[in-house]
């Protein structure tokens, strides 16, 4: 069985394990935080970076872009990548931007909220919380919600690897208790609510909160 290296706390391994739950591909998620010494991980990831891959036949490779593109290579079931060539290069710009943009905006309050008081030991400081709530968070879904239409996904009908990486960023601010206001974004709204319904959505959230309930107490 594939080996999938990280924690699930993580944006990028979230994002990894959401795309190996809509495609129903097996794997082993393997604890490893960044930065590990583990020579196989370290064989995938030379940087320490997380996620990182171990296929079946020995392959190792890092990055959440590059594991789903390696799984859609493996089984075309639940295509995460749509056959239009205009719409294939708009889900890779969503991704792309999702991890460039979205994710640093969105992991950035997680991380005060979250990530930092839970799994390292550091208060959240306020002014910085209110720096990412007045300034970063609003530009980035702004963003989105200007790309939103009436569809149920970003690339039309279709799921796709954009509704993966975005959706991914989703769930940091939901486990951050960051509330999409209705009345300024409500196509955001709307599809964040259709995101978090979704099972493989829901599986992950609790499987997250477990951990972070262990750790707490």
């Amino acid at each position: 069985m594939s080996i999938l290296y990280g924690v699930s706390a993580s944006p990028f391994v979230r994002k990894a394990m959401l795309a190996h739950a809509y495609k129903n591909i097996p794997y082993e998620l393997k604890l490893t935080p960044p930065g590990n010494n583990d020579a196989e991980f370290r064989q995938a990831s030379p940087s320490g970076k997380i996620p990182a891959y171990k296929t079946d036949d020995g392959a190792a490779f890092a990055d959440s872009s590059v594991i789903i593109a390696y799984l859609e290579r493996i089984s075309s079931k639940h295509s995460l990548y749509p056959e239009n060539a205009a719409n294939y290069a708009q889900a890779l710009w969503f991704e792309e931007w999702s991890d460039s943009e979205l994710m640093p905006a969105t992991g950035a309050l997680y991380f005060q909220r979250v990530l930092g008081p839970i799994f390292f030991q550091k208060a959240t400081d306020p002014e910085r919380v209110e720096e990412i709530l007045t300034e970063l968070i609003p530009k980035v879904l702004d963003i989105l919600e200007s790309r939103l239409t009436d569809k149920n996904w970003l690339i039309g009908e279709d799921f796709s690897v954009a509704d993966i990486a975005v959706g991914s960023c989703l769930i940091s601010l939901q486990h951050a208790d960051y509330q999409i206001e209705q009345s300024r974004w409500p196509k955001l709204y709307s599809y964040n609510e259709r995101f978090l319904a979704l099972p493989i959505a829901q599986e992950q959230m609790a499987n997250e909160q477990a951990v972070i309930d262990k750790i707490t107490g």
